[in-house]
């Protein structure tokens, strides 16, 4: 499948003259200014309808404290190449797993762990591991903000839900499509909905949502 955004960095590519391009952090902003405007990547379906995510405005005062943090990063995404992300690369020594250091590590439970840690609450040791998650805290009930744990080929994947539809959980996570982003996941994959020990389980329920690429494999 061709890329739908090679003709818009070809239109902009001069300025690469001016070392513009060089840096991968105004890579990364026009990547998400692209993805703001709904502008699939490399290899994503190219219809507009298809691709974009139909969602409530967030009211952050009243989502949990961790969801705050996890909005916040949002486009945070794995650099191709050689570099890495310096958030994901350095955040495994930071959280306590610092036998990583890049990117490319599978870094779900990483963005996890970082938003809990950010809410000063506690998280799992061996937080990597996504499926460390199922039994972190208590059963907790489809809410935003809860930590929803999925199985896939060769280990799982975690994530916060934000919304639903009949078919699937939207999921705000790190390493979905190599980013920090909203998607959706079958729901018949989710095998855990887990909230912080000592505080009340929220009133369940998500919002309603649709659109958006669903996602089938978060290595």
């Amino acid at each position: 499948m061709s890329n739908p955004r090679k003709p818009i960095f070809d239109a902009v590519r001069p300025l690469a003259r001016a070392g513009l391009f060089n840096d991968p952090g105004n890579i990364l902003a026009l990547d998400n200014l692209l993805d703001a405007f709904g502008v699939p990547r490399e290899g994503q379906a190219t219809s507009l309808q298809k691709t974009q995510i139909t969602q409530p405005k967030p009211h952050q005062t009243n989502e949990p404290r961790w969801m705050i943090e996890a909005r916040k990063l949002m486009g945070q995404r794995e650099i191709p190449g050689p570099k890495h992300n310096r958030w994901i690369a350095e955040g495994w020594k930071r959280l306590g797993a610092g036998w990583f250091t890049d990117d490319e590590t599978p870094w779900c439970g990483l963005f996890v762990a970082h938003c809990i840690e950010a809410a000063g609450l506690p998280f799992p040791k061996t937080f990597p591991r996504a499926m460390a998650w199922a039994e972190w805290g208590k059963p907790g009930v489809p809410a935003v903000g809860a930590v929803v744990v999925f199985k896939r080929q060769g280990g799982g994947h975690v994530g916060f839900l934000v919304g639903e539809n009949a078919r699937h959980y939207y999921v705000l996570g790190g390493n979905q499509s190599n980013a920090v982003n909203i998607m959706p996941l079958d729901r018949d994959r989710a095998v855990a909905i887990r909230w912080p020990s000592g505080m009340a389980l929220p009133t369940p329920g998500l919002p309603k949502m649709s659109g958006g690429v669903v996602s089938t494999n978060e290595a």
